[in-house]
């Protein structure tokens, strides 16, 4: 089948809204980005074709007068373009990745699925939300969450890319990430030169980059802050370390963090928070820790115990693969076109 996919932020190769989605679907269908906040344009990434609706700029930022005005305009503009796209392109349906596209192509009267991010936020549940919602062939979400009058195809990437990796010893550790406050970059860099001698690189984009890039030169080297990895590099970067980690605030009881699966499958020994989803469901196949010197202690160890970790990584990686494989939400997917769009197959 040929898939829009609406969106109003992703960077094509990097975001979490361009890895699950092409995951999803995989070599199955033929997919299609139009990209609301992206400059007037139209580039091809993988493979890909992505145009911008060209909502930047003066378009992407409140008016001080006539902000309704703004607004109505660039709904207009994505609504233009998707009805535009979806007639070139052959499309069968849209797959919106926020509210705003999934609006947008309701008022369109094109036919839609829903993708969130993230578990819902109050923000999402207005009046017209039921009507969203109601209207979607189904909708993709952070695993165990709940959409009322809808089905859900949890978010999972393709494990199959990442191989498993022995090495002799632990001596360096990853943080994958949006490099922001929620998660916590400053904590990472704490961690690691609390602890005797590990080694640390964040690897990400975000609004804090520039801070979090100038506290990693002061370590001199112990901890770097390299540039983002398009998705299908991450598997030749994950290669280089011993230890994934995944810092977080506790912004809900249980926090996904998509990272944590990509470690596993290749083999790292993963520490996250309490509250990351990896440590609710198997806490004895990772670690844990609260504080920067939690962090630390458990470096430590992994580095003086390295050789004792295989087996506990090894149960990681099967764990991962059966529980978090792209076949479980992609074996669903392709049953559920099959019944809602039977000419498209």
């Amino acid at each position: 089948m040929r898939i829009i996919v609406a969106t109003t932020h992703t960077i094509p190769v990097y975001s979490g809204g361009w890895t699950t989605p092409l995951d999803l679907l995989g070599q199955d269908h033929q997919a299609m980005y139009v990209i609301r906040k992206y400059k007037l344009s139209t580039k091809t990434y993988e493979g890909i074709k992505c145009v911008g609706v060209g909502a930047t700029g003066v378009l992407s930022v409140p008016w001080k007068r006539g902000d309704r005005h703004r607004h109505r305009l660039i709904q207009w503009l994505f609504r233009r373009s998707l009805k535009k796209h979806f007639g070139k392109f052959n499309a069968d349906f849209v797959l919106c990745l926020d509210p705003e596209a999934g609006y947008s192509a309701m008022y369109s009267g094109l036919p839609y699925a829903m993708r969130f991010h993230s578990k819902l936020q109050p923000e999402h549940l207005g009046p017209d939300f039921a009507a969203l919602i109601k209207n979607a062939v189904f909708a993709t979400a952070c695993p165990a969450t709940h959409i009322p009058d809808i089905e859900v195809l949890a978010h999972n990437q393709d494990l199959s890319r990442f191989e498993f990796t022995e090495s002799p010893t632990a001596e360096r550790a990853l943080l994958l990430t949006s490099i922001d406050s929620i998660h916590e970059p400053e904590l990472f860099i704490e961690g690691v030169m609390l602890s005797k001698t590990m080694k640390g690189d964040i690897v990400g984009t975000g609004e804090d980059r520039d801070h979090i890039a100038a506290l990693c030169r002061k370590t001199k080297g112990r901890v770097r802050c390299l540039p983002p990895v398009p998705r299908l590099k991450v598997p030749e970067l994950l290669r280089n370390y011993q230890v994934g980690i995944a810092t977080v605030q506790e912004i809900s009881p249980v926090v996904y963090q998509m990272k944590v699966n990509a470690y596993m499958a290749a083999g790292l020994y993963t520490l996250a928070k309490p509250w990351t989803h990896i440590v609710a469901e198997t806490p004895e196949l990772v670690g844990s820790f609260t504080t920067a010197q939690d962090m630390a202690d458990c470096l430590d160890y992994l580095s003086e115990n390295w050789l004792e970790t295989l087996e506990t990584r090894r149960k990681a990686r099967d764990w991962i693969h059966k529980h978090y494989s792209v076949e479980i939400p992609r074996r669903r997917f392709n049953e559920i076109l099959s019944e809602k769009f039977p000419s498209g197959n």
